[in-house]
């Protein structure tokens, strides 16, 4: 999932990967569009971080993004198992939504960032 920062430089998105067995980020990316060359990013630092083996289940909303062949590929090729949310349903993304919002409470509110840079 993507979330939205509004600062005044303009906007800023994040694309965590949340484990819910650690409840640490894995992997992110942080764009100032949220296109698929940000997913690829934060594919990348996700694929670098999986311990070997390991057949973990990403789960996503139905982002247009994550069904983009190239992002599916990914991680098919990658021993990912692929889990998507119903259609109209966002309780299935509660969790990574909270963390949103945990995120935004503890570390955004209040501040503000001149560039995209220093974000």
């Amino acid at each position: 999932d993507v979330t939205e920062f509004k600062l005044s430089f303009g906007k800023a998105y994040l694309a965590p990967v949340y484990d819910f067995a650690s409840k640490e980020i894995v992997a992110h990316s942080i764009s100032m569009c949220p296109n698929l060359a940000q997913q690829k990013e934060m594919l990348q630092m996700l694929m670098d971080a999986k311990p070997a083996g390991a057949e973990p289940i990403l789960h996503s909303d139905m982002g247009w993004q994550y069904q983009h062949k190239a992002y599916i590929s990914a991680l098919a090729d990658n021993g990912f198992i692929q889990s998507m949310s119903r259609k109209g349903n966002c309780i299935d993304n509660g969790a990574t939504e909270q963390v949103f919002g945990h995120l935004k409470d503890e570390f955004f509110r209040g501040q503000d960032w001149q560039t995209f840079e220093s974000f």
